[in-house]
């Protein structure tokens, strides 16, 4: 293995981690179930620095939806309980609750990291806005933007989806933010853990929630704390090791 190989770097997280929260009835745990059980995790929401611009520019809700993104940390595991909790500027209240994926298999699937600019001291938001402004001045639709940008227009929504700028009162970049554009489905065996609470709690759960023919696959997944000591977690996985020996062979 090359000295290079960041793997080597333990500073590095080798996964990711997407957190969920409270939306509307459904607590964070209710929704991880509801994750658990589709296989997918929703994009329902945008999270850069254009969000304001797309009703001002007239957009489509269709073309407003495709900087929707699904949300990641490369945050160590045991420090996702930093991540947790009420945190002062950050509409989004994440809660103790996720699923945790290698990193290489989400880059496979075109996860990038968020990428946060310092505009202090220079005309840089404004020459962003501007930008985004000049791509999408005469386009309302998704179906318009096709047409022009051929097979382009993905990758320039991806682009812009991936942006935001640190100010005064605004700065997450240590959060070490990923993000996927659109909904990310994936299959029991592309997970390496799960994140929650309570552990033993959280597995009791599942089994009054979820179908035996999903629970089977679920009960061989590691069940982590986000206040994990890295030999929790270490013996957490140890446990439930037989997995890669067993396989998940049946899992559609």
């Amino acid at each position: 293995m090359s000295e290079r190989d960041p793997s080597h770097r333990e500073d590095l997280s080798r996964f990711l981690v997407h957190l969920t929260r409270d939306s509307g009835e459904t607590d964070a745990r209710g929704n991880l179930i509801s994750i658990l059980r589709d296989k997918t995790i929703e994009a329902r929401n945008g999270h850069c620095l254009f969000l304001h611009e797309f009703g001002r520019l007239g957009f489509t809700k269709v073309l407003t939806e495709c900087f929707n993104t699904v949300c990641f940390t490369e945050t160590p595991l045991t420090q996702i309980h930093r991540l947790t909790g009420k945190i002062r500027g950050r509409r989004v209240e994440l809660k103790g609750y996720g699923l945790v994926f290698a990193k290489d298999w989400l880059i496979e699937k075109g996860a990038c990291p968020a990428v946060y600019l310092n505009a202090r001291g220079t005309n840089l938001r404004e020459y962003l806005l501007s930008r985004f402004r000049s791509d999408f001045q005469t386009v309302k639709s998704l179906k318009t933007f096709r047409k022009r940008q051929l097979s382009h227009f993905r990758s320039i929504i991806q682009y812009y989806s991936l942006i935001n700028i640190i100010g005064s009162n605004y700065d997450f970049a240590w959060e070490r933010e990923w993000r996927y554009s659109g909904a990310l489905k994936f299959k029991y065996r592309d997970l390496v853990a799960i994140v929650a609470e309570n552990p033993a709690s959280f597995e009791s759960y599942c089994k009054q929630e979820l179908p035996s023919s999903k629970l089977k696959f679920i009960k061989r997944l590691p069940i982590v704390s986000p206040g994990y000591s890295y030999e929790d977690v270490v013996e957490a996985m140890s446990f439930k090791i037989w997995n890669d020996a067993v396989g998940y062979a049946g899992d559609r």
